[in-house]
């Protein structure tokens, strides 16, 4: 099936696929006994490595604008209590 770049029928796919993904999340940290009470989404976004030669990396180098770097990964992390997110942010450094 193929879909329009900005056709409404695909992002309502996408969404469709997104939800049961969290959903699915969700149930997992429910089962492990987790407490959602106190649950937070934070939207986090990498992009390629510094020293990546790509068409975009090299822009992003020209101008000195590290947001043109091109996106490598995308997605949201679950902090489910503030003892989660201390480990978390602890783990990044």
């Amino acid at each position: 099936m193929m879909f329009k770049k900005d056709s409404p029928a695909k992002r309502e796919l996408i969404l469709k696929k997104a939800m049961k993904e969290i959903e699915k999340l969700l149930l997992d940290l429910e089962k492990e006994g987790k407490d959602l009470t106190q649950m937070r989404l934070k939207k986090y976004q990498k992009t390629h490595n510094i020293h990546c030669t790509c068409a975009k990396c090299g822009l992003a180098n020209q101008k000195k604008d590290p947001r043109l770097r091109g996106l490598r990964e995308y997605g949201f992390k679950v902090f489910v209590a503030e003892s989660d997110a201390e480990d978390l942010f602890s783990d990044e450094d």
